[in-house]
């Protein structure tokens, strides 16, 4: 289901768009409604479907090549769809640059789509012959199929090794494709031809690929909306300028705005209702002054009546006031150009106008000042991806990230801007970059990330892992090394414990854990201790506790028990230990299990038996933590394992002269 939170994102919040991106990649089913969406506008070539479909009869793999924009998606999940014999559709998991090993797939029934449409992509030597000589039958014998998508430059170098299995796609026109998507997706649009008749959509269709036809559907559909809502609707000729002037990010007309506009009144008015599109008057008015404020202004305060009042200054900017006295724009994407062209025109405010963003969000009431940050997110998205420019984002995500209400916020934001398999990269390789930087404070210091930012991306990185998971891992590990903040430390170790619900990321995040235990980085070692901790706290829905139950790995238990209790007694070390202790007292079976654990936690090693007496120091401070010591006529069954773990913490030591005081 979509939720409508305004036109400028075409319905879909950040959060659930992130969620589907990250399905999608990570190789799961296709939702149905997904795919019915993604193809209601979808215009079949049939002549192309029906020899995709021989393709696959014969081959069960097809490579469909083009340039970008021009349905090759689509057009695989639309062949897909129709075959008889698939019952899913999924996208092979795989990370940018990966080796490719079809052979792998091994869902039965299910129709596969390899994204390689990066135009960065390498294809090596022999991926032709692989799709041909290795993968035929493995999918015969599975009832699968596959369809390679990719850039035709990219195909080029492999062309020779399988040219019966590739298709180039032929686009349908601009035009017809904007009709599809005027007409076929609910709600049908008043009256489309209408539209589809002026000489001006017609001219700015005539070489447009399908994407770009949806992107002018979009807004066709917005300036329709926003006309309906006005209090004084107009006739479709007087709707297409504006149409015109949206797809061209309204520069022209802001531009000439704010060369006749000079009085910094107006010009944070116009902002402060963009950013706060559909709001109460009162709400605006108030806004622009404390705009004004963080932007450093020095104009003198109205008294009185002087100066211009609320609607002097929302007709002044071009938006209207409703009947609720609600302050609206009415043209498609005005909102979010009026912010950008203040992102791009104005640099040295960035900082000052991203702090009032956060201030604002958390001021204002929840149906305001949530809608506000969603809004920011997605804009600062689209600003990031267009201009391939982190600046805003790292601005943003940094102020968001140090106000508790907009700390989620600040990690969809930088979530979104990575997830994309081809417009994400930049932000993944910038991510490394930020991952590696020494720590700062203060956020106007280039060359270092600040702490605040760090926590959020760690985040982020946890929710992108299931996409990317290498990825993700690696800048997860350079967060740890080079930080000297507890506090990302910590937010990393949460991270890492979120990883550990991917059953196939498990291995990864022990290799790691198992090389920090032990690291001479202190943070590292602090990073890995939080993740052990939370990961030996938690328990299965019978309450056994999860790491107790994995015999398979006891060595790399062990070795993370030695880590934690190398350290200082923690709340997170007190609530591991005491959900194993927990665990002995409700099943007696475990008890020896329990404790030769903890015993063996305090020597060095399996190989080096060297007792470590802080470590039994803070072993018995959480046992006496657990169960205190108390006068008793008859000893607590907690009480007596109590001392069962404090008896074989005292005897596993070699230096001790062993006498046992029987203390059952």
């Amino acid at each position: 289901m979509q939720q409508n939170v305004g036109g400028d994102n075409h319905g879909t919040m950040i959060g659930i768009q992130n969620v589907n991106e990250i399905r999608r990649l990570r190789g799961t089913p296709l939702p149905k409604d997904w795919i019915e969406d993604r193809l209601a506008a979808y215009l079949a070539d049939e002549t192309l479907t029906n020899t995709l479909n021989g393709i696959l009869t014969a081959h069960r793999v097809a490579v469909l090549h083009g340039p970008p924009g021009t349905g090759r998606y689509s057009t695989a999940l639309h062949t897909l769809t129709r075959q008889p014999t698939v019952t899913a559709v999924r996208q092979v998991r795989r990370e940018p640059n990966d080796p490719v090993d079809l052979e792998g797939l091994i869902d039965e029934d299910t129709g596969w789509i390899l994204d390689l449409r990066d135009e960065e992509e390498i294809l090596r030597p022999g991926f032709g012959l692989h799709l041909t000589a290795d993968v035929t039958d493995h999918l015969r014998a599975t009832r699968s199929f596959v369809i390679v998508v990719t850039h035709t430059d990219i195909w080029a170098r492999v062309a020779g090794e399988a040219t019966e299995l590739a298709r180039p796609i032929t686009p349908p026109t601009g035009l017809n494709v904007l009709r599809a998507h005027l007409t076929r997706p609910l709600p049908v649009l008043g009256d489309p031809e209408q539209w589809l008749a002026d000489d001006k959509i017609i001219a700015a269709m005539e070489d447009a690929r399908p994407a770009t036809a949806a992107d002018w559907a979009r807004i066709i559909r917005a300036a329709a909306d926003l006309n309906s809502a006005s209090t004084e609707p107009k006739p479709v000729s007087e709707l297409v300028d504006s149409v015109v002037q949206s797809a061209n990010n309204w520069r022209r007309t802001l531009r000439s705005w704010h060369t006749q506009h000079t009085v910094s009144a107006h010009r944070n008015y116009l902002l402060a209702a963009a950013v706060l599109d559909g709001a109460p008057a009162e709400t605006v008015y108030d806004a622009h002054i404390t705009l004004g404020a963080a932007l450093q202004d020095t104009s003198l305060p109205a008294r009185g009546q002087q100066g211009p009042g609320i609607i002097e200054l929302t007709h002044t900017i071009g938006a209207e006031l409703a009947d609720d006295d609600h302050i609206r724009f009415h043209h498609p994407g005005y909102a979010e150009a009026i912010v950008d062209y203040f992102w791009v025109d104005r640099p040295h405010h960035v900082a000052a106008f991203t702090h009032w963003t956060a201030e604002l969000a958390t001021t204002l009431p929840p149906d305001l000042g949530k809608p506000l940050a969603e809004r920011v997110t997605q804009w600062a998205t689209r600003y990031t991806l267009a201009k391939q420019s982190f600046t805003v984002l790292r601005t943003i995500a940094t102020d968001w990230a140090k106000t508790p209400h907009l700390h989620g916020p600040a990690q969809e934001l930088l979530v979104a801007a990575a997830v994309g398999p081809t417009d994400g990269k930049r932000a993944r390789e910038q991510y490394l970059t930020w991952a590696k930087a020494p720590d700062t404070g203060d956020p106007s210091k280039r060359g270092h990330t600040p702490t605040a930012l760090k926590r959020a991306l760690a985040g982020a990185l946890a929710q992108l892992a299931p996409a990317y998971p290498q990825i993700a891992l690696k800048r997860l590990a350079e967060l740890a090394v080079h930080t000297t903040d507890d506090a990302v430390a910590d937010a990393v170790g949460d991270a890492l414990t979120q990883l550990w619900d991917h059953t196939a990321l498990q291995d990864s995040v022990r290799t790691i854990l198992s090389s920090w235990f032990t690291s001479s980085q202190s943070h590292y070692v602090a990073a890995a201790r939080r993740a052990f901790l939370h990961l030996a706290a938690r328990t299965t829905p019978d309450d056994l506790p999860l790491l107790l139950k994995d015999t398979v790995t006891r060595s790399w238990t062990l070795a993370g028990w030695r880590c934690a209790l190398d350290g200082p007694v923690t709340a997170p070390l007190q609530s591991a230990v005491s959900t194993w202790l927990d665990a002995a007292l409700a099943r007696p079976e475990l008890k020896p299990t329990v404790l030769t654990a903890f015993t063996d936690a305090v020597f060095r090693s399996d190989t080096d038996r060297t007792y470590l007496a802080p470590r039994y120091l803070h072993l018995n401070q959480v046992a006496f933590a657990w169960q205190p010591a108390a006068t008793e006529i008859q000893p607590s069954e907690r009480s007596l394992l109590r001392d069962a773990l404090v008896w074989a913490l005292t005897t596993a030591d070699p230096a001790v002269p062993h006498h046992d005081p029987n203390p059952q």
